[in-house]
């Protein structure tokens, strides 16, 4: 135990620079004669550790700031990445609904003209002295095409419509969809991230089996 704790001290150290690796000679430090002497090994075979715990310590370190700093870009990229997939839905929404309005206003100029043309026909049928069941027939004749064609132009407007609404849904799957890739590559990459304890273990471990390593070729 006093080993381990021993080294987990060291392994702070290589996590925050050299300092406390720096008293190897000396009586002081995390490395003083005292508890050198305590772990048992030759003062070849000590320097031997302390260097190897330096070594790894500095390696954790500068491993763990490049690591994190992959992690934050692809983070802040996951980020973007969730903003471009909403800004790019609310576009192509924006375009759907364009489309409906000119649909609609298409549909609604269609609707008119076609009453207008009915209109005129049934004038120009009352206007043509005809009187009596023929001219009743005629006027049913245009009704009825005209409430044909009325028809046809709602179910066309109906049938736009529900396009509409299909669309919209796909967009809305399409922007969870992105949005869940890219979180998924924003926590994957936070999960990426090391802090000191980490570091610190890592070397700790790494002190540990160079110990015994060494404690078993003494």
């Amino acid at each position: 135990m006093c080993v381990a704790l021993g080294l987990l001290a060291s392994a702070g150290g290589g996590a925050t620079g050299t300092t406390a690796l720096g008293t190897t000679a000396g009586g002081g430090g995390l490395f003083g004669t005292s508890f050198l002497s305590g772990l048992g090994l030759g003062t070849a075979a000590t320097n031997a550790l302390v260097a190897d715990i330096f070594l790894t310590g500095t390696k954790q370190v500068i491993d763990t700031r490049r690591l994190n700093r992959q992690a934050k870009f692809e983070a802040t990229q996951a980020v973007k990445e969730v903003e471009t997939a909403d800004l790019a839905a609310a576009r192509e929404q924006e375009a759907l609904a364009a489309r409906l309005k000119e649909d609609r206003k298409a549909n609604a100029q269609e609707q008119l003209a076609l009453a207008r043309k009915g209109a005129q026909a049934a004038g120009a049928l009352r206007a043509s002295e005809r009187a009596g069941l023929t001219l009743d027939i005629l006027l049913g004749d245009v009704e009825g095409q005209t409430g044909e064609a009325r028809n046809l132009l709602n179910q066309t407007l109906a049938s736009t419509v529900q396009q509409y609404r299909r669309n919209t849904l796909g967009l809305d799957a399409k922007r969870k969809d992105r949005r869940n890739i890219a979180e998924s590559k924003y926590n994957a990459a936070k999960g990426k991230t090391r802090g000191n304890l980490d570091v610190a273990l890592s070397t700790l471990g790494s002190g540990i089996s160079s110990y015994y390593g060494l404690v078993g070729q003494a």
